[in-house]
């Protein structure tokens, strides 16, 4: 590809997110990145079976990570609001 491998440095970082590790700080478990891993390579293998280019795809991994973060962003806001630790 031309992203010099920074699909897999995307797509690493994308699965470990959406299986509920913190960009912020923390802790995540093994088995929810590895359930984010599959999310990630699920959307990944759809996009190949629709033909869409590796741009495409890094374009749509970002967006799907970016979601990610906000939705963790925005429990965090929640959590501290109500005094949630």
């Amino acid at each position: 590809t031309n992203a010099g491998g920074g699909s897999i440095l995307l797509n690493s970082i994308a699965a470990a997110v959406i299986g509920g590790t913190s960009l912020f700080g923390g802790a995540g478990k093994v088995s929810s990145a590895l359930l984010g891993a599959l999310v990630i390579a699920s959307v990944d293998n759809g996009m190949g079976l629709l033909g869409l280019s590796s741009g495409v795809k890094f374009v749509v991994t970002g967006l799907v990570l970016l979601a990610a973060v906000v939705v963790d962003a925005l429990a965090r806001r929640n959590q501290t609001k109500s005094g949630v630790r």
